[in-house]
């Protein structure tokens, strides 16, 4: 059974159900639908689909869900899962201000319900957030060690300590639209538009949280931030519509590639970095609100930043 397409049927579903069961407490309200679904008998699979419709499909017979609870890698997850979330605090402070903050500036938020449960999607879809509910896979945080086959530069952020940020962030794009336009640097402020949100709404967080990369390389970005600026001033790269400047400089991985020998000390994906210095240098020298700021285009932010590191 391909679960991984009932999982974007689900994805299809949830982008389209209505506002109107907002939890509104002080307290967040969780679901550990995991724990329901995967300790349930078939009489209970049936009480399960009839109090969430929204997670069951209505074009997959009962057996599909019948095979998922008895999945063995599926059982292996949510067992594991009991282990490491036993205790982890959804109702965190640290959570509780991002929902804050979402409420003061953005336009009509109101604090999601979390569902937690297990699936078989993949690192980019950990979090799915479409307005009134915010799904999380937890099996994808587990902790890097438990990912021994997927790269280090990818497991080092699949830990629990990583979900406030990824929250944050999820909630960050989805108020940020994409411009049809293929150069980097529309690429680069899109980013740096989602990260400026996402550090307003997270703002205690640790940069290196923030940036998904490593205290270590953090420091080396921002010590050589000059540099950084001018290998892509130099080389003329804002406005080049070369798909693989976005591989290179856009992209998750292990470094950035300049093709020079400090590649290995810097972070993947530094021209999100950059993107964000560009758009938060541009919001402290002009006077523009989030939503402005929000429909902006990328010609008119880079222009007006001002934004010049100095050596």
């Amino acid at each position: 059974m391909d679960y991984n397409k009932i999982f974007n049927v689900m994805l299809l579903v949830f982008s389209i159900i209505g506002c109107n069961d907002v939890n509104y407490d002080k307290d967040i309200e969780i679901i550990r639908f995991e724990k329901q679904f995967y300790s349930s008998d078939e009489k209970q699979l049936d009480d399960l689909i009839e109090k969430y419709p929204y997670l069951f499909p209505d074009q997959f017979p009962k057996s599909t869900w019948v095979n998922k609870i008895n999945d063995p890698l599926e059982i292996d997850f949510y067992k594991n899962s009991l282990i490491e979330f036993k205790g982890y605090d959804f109702n965190s402070k640290k959570l509780k201000v991002i929902f804050n903050n979402a409420k003061s500036i953005l336009p009509n938020f109101n604090t999601p319900k979390i569902i937690t449960l297990i699936s078989k999607s993949d690192f980019n879809d950990r979090i799915i957030y479409n307005g009134p509910y915010l799904f999380i896979s937890l099996n994808l945080y587990f902790g890097s060690n438990y990912y021994e086959n997927i790269p280090k530069y990818i497991s080092k952020n699949m830990n629990k300590t990583f979900i406030p940020n990824d929250i944050a962030f999820k909630i960050s794009e989805r108020y940020i639209k994409r411009k049809d336009d293929r150069t980097l640097l529309s690429n680069m402020i899109l980013f740096g538009k989602i990260l400026y949100l996402n550090k307003l709404l997270n703002s205690d967080e640790k940069e290196y949280v923030i940036f998904n990369t490593t205290t270590k390389k953090m420091n080396w970005t921002n010590e050589n931030e000059f540099e950084i600026w001018s290998y892509f001033v130099e080389n003329e790269y804002f406005f080049n519509t070369d798909i693989d400047l976005r591989s290179r400089f856009m992209s998750l991985s292990p470094y950035s590639k300049f093709n020079l020998d400090i590649d290995k000390k810097s972070p993947g994906a530094i021209g999100r970095w950059l993107g964000y210095k560009i758009v938060n240098s541009y919001m402290k020298n002009n006077k523009t609100d989030l939503k402005e700021l929000i429909n902006l285009d990328h010609y008119t932010i880079f222009n007006k930043s001002k934004y010049k590191p100095f050596k």
